[in-house]
């Protein structure tokens, strides 16, 4: 997936989209003023969101006044958090964000150009990707 651009609606689809594909990795989200946030999935199941030094339900209401924002989908990359959610936890944030077991109304995306530095295991194979402060490491 490349770097798509939309508002939180946009956003909240996408997510719904990856928790319907029971994705793992990590939705990276950059706002207009270039903060950064994670959403970090593991097999369908959210297990936190980070923005602006907020955690969860606190960075999910300031991402939703902001717009317009980037995003990008890293599969097999679990970002680390500083505070996750219990199943029971995401289940309800998700479900306050209009989540349903049926696919999600799409808001209209734009596709940008995929950007050009990429990480690969030296041998070309796709193994996950370990991240210590922002930087991938070797393993």
């Amino acid at each position: 997936m490349g770097t798509l651009a939309a508002d939180f609606g946009g956003l909240t689809a996408q997510l719904f989209e990856l928790v319907q594909q029971r994705a793992t990795g990590t939705l990276f989200v950059v706002s207009a003023d270039n903060h950064a946030a994670q959403v970090v999935l593991s097999k369908g199941q959210l297990l936190g969101v980070a923005y602006n030094g907020l955690h969860n339900e606190n960075a999910v209401a300031q991402l939703a006044s902001l717009a317009p924002l980037r995003f990008s989908f890293t599969p097999e990359l679990i970002y680390p958090l500083m505070e996750t959610l219990l199943p029971d936890q995401a289940e309800q944030l998700l479900e306050r964000l209009g989540y349903r077991d049926t696919p999600a109304v799409a808001h209209p995306l734009v596709e940008e150009d995929e950007p050009t530095d990429s990480v690969a295991a030296p041998d070309g194979s796709r193994t996950p990707l370990m991240v210590y402060r922002g930087r991938v490491i070797q393993g």
